[in-house]
């Protein structure tokens, strides 16, 4: 497989969306079931879904149109971020909504949860169907790498977002002092990720890997800021 087309792009995605629905796991099945029930809600996935596909899609080497899978991978993982992490670290409802207030600022809680539960039934529908288009394109270091990323980021977020609701407290954090080592794991393995650190080829497929790999650090030099400010950090 040399590339995928805009058209076969989307129609996996497509795909991927309607039979998770059906028979995905619980938590994924969940987040398309919400989708492919809601005819608008559908409608805006798949508009700000196919915006991202066109541009891979415009891609016409592999190895370039797998960088920019993972790197749809790794900026949907950030947008369901905080969803997963209220969702997993079982916080309390005045954590939630304190940690709410700290992304929306003014705006109501149950409001900002509204936005948010939007944001995310988005951002985790794409990220799956870019897994999903990754594995076609058989990009297995990639899937291994993103897999230990989502863990280190999850980790990381979690972390960041305790260290900010006891700083708006004013109030010490004992886990404060993990954010900075958290942070760099995450970081490391963003670069990786977004670096070329892709699966080798046989030599007659290899012609362009060292243009591939310039490009792909120039596209990881564009990009360092999703991890170089607390807001880019924690919204991808």
């Amino acid at each position: 497989m040399i590339y995928l087309t805009h058209t076969r792009l989307m129609r996996e995605s497509e795909r991927t969306v309607h039979e998770t629905a059906t028979r995905g796991t619980t938590p994924e099945r969940g987040i398309c079931r919400q989708l492919v029930s809601d005819p608008a809600r559908y409608s805006q996935w798949y508009a700000r879904h196919e915006r991202r596909m066109r541009r891979a899609g415009m891609l016409l080497r592999r190895e370039s149109q797998i960088l920019e899978l993972r790197r749809a991978c790794t900026e949907e993982l950030h947008g369901a971020a905080l969803v997963r992490s209220l969702r997993d670290f079982n916080v309390s409802s005045e954590e939630r909504d304190r940690t709410l207030r700290l992304f929306y600022g003014v705006t109501d809680a149950r409001e900002a949860a509204v936005l948010e539960h939007r944001r995310y039934l988005m951002a985790a529908a794409s990220q799956l169907c870019a897994t999903g288009l990754l594995a076609l394109a058989g990009d297995t270091r990639g899937a291994s790498l993103i897999g230990r990323y989502e863990r280190a980021y999850a980790q990381y977020f979690g972390i960041f977002c305790e260290h900010a609701r006891s700083s708006e407290a004013r109030q010490r954090c004992l886990v404060s002092e993990l954010l900075p080592e958290a942070k760099e794991i995450a970081s490391r393995l963003l670069e990786r990720i977004l670096g070329g650190d892709l699966m080798p080829r046989t030599s007659s497929a290899t012609g362009g890997a060292g243009y591939e790999r310039h490009a792909a650090q120039r596209r990881l030099r564009s990009s360092r800021s999703a991890l170089s400010s607390t807001r880019a950090t924690t919204r991808g």
